[in-house]
């Protein structure tokens, strides 16, 4: 294996070194005066001559004697030896009971809240050794099995509730324990410890039966009562409160006796809730002790060997010459050379443990930040900065490290940065070393997952983009194809209104109206001309095109006349007839037009929110059109965090009645 040094930076020692030699060997040569009086081939024959090459062996020493310590100082290294992982073999199984007696404010916030925070504390308090939790009402509920990750059961401790029980009834404390029971039959591994979180107890014959069984498989059963002896009435889910048979208020107060009875009947300690961790480490403090305290673990940490004290051997016999007369001289000068250490505060912990033992202590106790600055390994440091969230610093502290550990830690670091192709490419590396590593070949196929999604969206992107570029050439080419039509027929209407106008170039100009009520007078009972009949239609097909807007249009007058200027032949349907994402703006501008209708406050506030929607939202409809759906979707979704636990719940309820297999 390649030979590595975990303190590379003591090299830089060499550097004075040299400046020692070259200064001892300047000194030394301008003390022989001869050198100056007497002619180079001379020098030979002299007696000094012998004298000055029995002087460079000191020189020669303190070099050798420096480079192998500053070679032992740097740490060298070549090979790892496996250290084993322990951790203590504890089973605990917490129940906690969710009848409705649960939901009395007695305890603020409640009962049930009390008894949440409670089961958090005693998660975050059981730092090592497996935990279980079920939910109990009239019959048990598995919420988590035995696990070692006590975070995962934190997560879901929040959405426990007393609605959660699909099946009404009595408590039953007597089949919770016989399941708890079972699952710490099914684990093996000795004594256990049962938490009982409750304020009653149901079927006291039934539970001090079971109990007792607990008891005499070894296992311990402990009660955290959660209520006062006062008592509060019960709330209903639909508002106000319990009522018994007789119509006065139902109190739900604690059964201090009888959990006490039934805490002594499992060999435990009976408990009530307290502000403070003291009921905690109490039930802490509680639970037996496992025949084998102490297990080995599966996973294996590897630690490298430093050979460098074996070469503080090779140093001694030179050592031994620094006892002659002058000798001492390089030696002291070298000590004051030498950098010295830097100060720091004088702490108690010093005297017991050294820099490593306190960041891993202070790691274990959840403080990574304060644990970083004791840590000198750098794949300790690297861990601690990890969990710290500091995951640049782990990459910096990983560097120079090989092997599949310190790739696979690299590779959480990079995923964690979003770095995703490193990622994976660290992942391919810990395979390569190690075939069987299943976390590794895990997380590498969910890096791979998410660079095939990262890529389907860039690719959905760039569709959307072209189908964009398409609908705006089409939409152009169709709306230059509105306008000539528009132009169109206002040039037709504009030749058909000037053959209705009388011939008679001499008759003054008049008004649509007037001319028609020219034409009534002169005529009288007669006939009407041909421009009479044809403004007639036109006012009778307006009076129904006015009426059947004014259903949809609070500015339309009640009479159904609209402006003349605001209809234009050939237009498009009206701005209150299309959506905000269908509308073109040109529309509006029409619309706004007219000098003769003011806008009232809900067409100002339309056209407002167009304005802003159109500045602020350039998406595509298409993607406006999904984005809406999508949210209508999401809205129809009820806001239920706990529905898993509820169908959960239900079908372990079904699968118990044999309607499910």
């Amino acid at each position: 294996m390649a030979m590595l040094f975990l303190r590379p930076f003591w090299f830089l020692a060499l550097i004075p070194l040299a400046w020692l030699l070259w200064r001892l060997w300047r000194r030394r040569a301008s003390a022989d005066t001869w050198s100056a009086l007497v002619d180079p081939h001379l020098l030979p024959h002299l007696l000094v001559g012998g004298a000055e090459r029995t002087h460079r062996w000191p020189f020669v020493l303190l070099g050798i004697g420096w480079l192998i310590l500053v070679v032992a100082l740097a740490g060298p290294v070549w090979r790892q030896l496996p250290q084993p992982v322990f951790s203590l073999d504890g089973r605990s199984v917490i129940l906690l009971d969710l009848s409705p007696s649960l939901d009395a404010a007695d305890v603020s916030p409640s009962r049930l809240a009390r008894a949440r925070f409670e089961i958090l504390d005693l998660l975050k308090a059981m730092r090592e050794g497996q935990v279980g939790l079920i939910a109990f009402g009239p019959e048990p509920f598995l919420v988590s099995p035995l696990s070692a990750d006590a975070n995962t059961i934190a997560a879901q401790v929040p959405m426990l509730a007393t609605d959660l029980i699909p099946v009404p009834g009595a408590r039953r404390t007597d089949r919770a324990l016989e399941m708890a029971a079972g699952m710490l039959e099914r684990a093996g591994g000795g004594a256990g410890h049962v938490i009982l979180i409750t304020d009653g107890v149901g079927d006291m014959a039934g539970s001090l039966e079971s109990a007792r069984r607990l008891a005499a498989a070894g296992h311990r059963l402990s009660v955290l009562a959660v209520g006062t002896l006062e008592g509060a009435p019960v709330p209903r889910p639909g508002g106000g409160f319990e009522q018994d048979a007789a119509g006065a208020l139902q109190i739900a107060r604690l059964e201090r006796k009888r959990l006490r009875e039934l805490a002594r009947a499992g060999n435990g300690r009976y408990l009530e809730t307290s502000v403070g961790e003291a009921d905690t480490q109490a039930l802490i403090a509680a639970a037996p002790r496992p025949e084998t305290p102490i297990e080995a673990s599966s996973l294996a940490a590897d630690q490298w060997r430093e050979e460098g004290p074996w070469l503080i051997l090779l140093v001694l016999p030179l050592a031994a010459l620094a006892f002659r007369r002058g000798w001492l001289v390089p030696v002291l000068a070298a000590v004051l050379v030498l950098p010295a250490d830097r100060a720091l505060a004088f702490d108690w912990a010093d005297l017991w443990w050294r820099a490593d033992q306190q960041g891993a202590h202070e790691l274990a106790a959840g403080r990574p930040d304060t644990a970083v600055e004791h840590f000198s390994d750098p794949a300790w440091r690297a861990a601690a900065s990890y969990r710290a969230g500091e995951f640049e610093h782990a990459l910096e502290s990983l560097e120079g490290l090989t092997g599949a550990t310190p790739d696979y830690n690299r590779g959480n670091a990079l995923a964690r940065l979003g770095r995703l192709e490193e990622a994976a490419t660290a992942y391919e590396r810990v395979l390569e070393q190690a075939p069987e590593h299943a976390d590794a070949r895990h997380n590498l196929e969910l890096v791979r997952q998410l660079l095939d999604q990262k890529q389907d969206q860039q690719d959905q992107t760039q569709d959307d983009k072209a189908e964009d570029d398409q609908e705006s050439s089409s939409k152009s080419e169709s709306e230059s194809k509105s306008e000539s039509s528009a132009s169109e027929s206002s040039a037709s209407e504009s030749a058909s209104s000037e053959e209705s106008e009388p011939s008679d170039a001499s008759e003054p100009e008049a008004s649509e109206s007037d001319a028609k009520d020219a034409d009534a007078s002169e005529s009288g009972a007669g006939e009407p001309n041909e421009s009479q009949g044809t403004s007639q239609d036109q006012s009778s097909e307006s009076e129904s095109e006015s009426e059947s807007e004014s259903e949809a249009d609070p500015d339309v007058s009640q009479d159904g006349s609209t402006p003349k200027q605001a209809q234009q032949p050939g237009a498009e349907p009206s701005s209150e007839d299309m959506t905000v994402d269908d509308q073109p703006p040109e529309l509006d501008s029409a619309s706004t037009q007219s000098p003769s209708v003011e806008p009232t406050d809900a067409d100002e506030s339309s056209d407002g929110q167009n304005a802003v929607t159109a500045t602020l939202d350039e998406r595509s409809p298409e993607e406006r059109e999904r984005e809406q759906a999508m949210e209508a979707r999401l809205r129809q979704v009820p806001d239920d965090p706990a529905g898993l636990l509820r169908q959960r719940f239900l079908l372990q309820h079904l699968r118990r009645e044999g309607q499910l297999p």
